[in-house]
């Protein structure tokens, strides 16, 4: 069975998740001309940030500190999509593939924690489930949005 310290741990690193993912769909939203596509950037970066409020309560009542800022990975990857979007003038479905990926991941983080349900409140779980749902969701309107570039 997992420490507190190894929970809230586990829960950092999927708020440096949502961290790398509000600073990737603002990325995005820079890297695009089609104006559809720069607002749903836009919401995903706001719903990412109240995901990551959530977080951040849960890892407070676990008693931990939660993270302030994203992975260096993150940003490494955020530096390597701009330099390639700004060799492309039409990158729409490019930039959508890339946020595709970066959300699969986090999918499959919520699918590892929520393995682990007698280690969370029942509260937590709703929570991740939520999270979850809110993120797959992002990734079927990202393929809906790829398909018209």
């Amino acid at each position: 069975m997992k420490s507190k310290k190894e929970l809230i741990y586990d829960l950092n690193d999927l708020l440096e998740r949502n961290f790398d993912a509000i600073q990737g769909y603002k990325d995005a939203a820079r890297n695009v001309t089609n104006e559809e596509l720069k607002s749903f950037f836009i919401n995903q970066a706001k719903e990412r940030l109240k995901l990551s409020e959530e977080i951040k309560v849960e890892i407070r009542l676990l008693g931990g500190i939660p993270v302030k800022e994203g992975s260096l990975l993150g940003i490494f990857h955020r530096s390597w999509m701009n330099f390639k979007t700004s060799l492309n003038h039409d990158n729409e479905k490019e930039v959508c593939e890339a946020c595709i990926t970066g959300e699969q991941k986090s999918v499959r983080e919520y699918n590892l924690l929520l393995q682990q349900k007698d280690l969370w409140s029942d509260r937590l779980i709703q929570e991740l489930q939520l999270h979850k749902t809110v993120t797959q969701k992002a990734i079927d309107d990202l393929e809906e949005l790829k398909e018209k570039f």
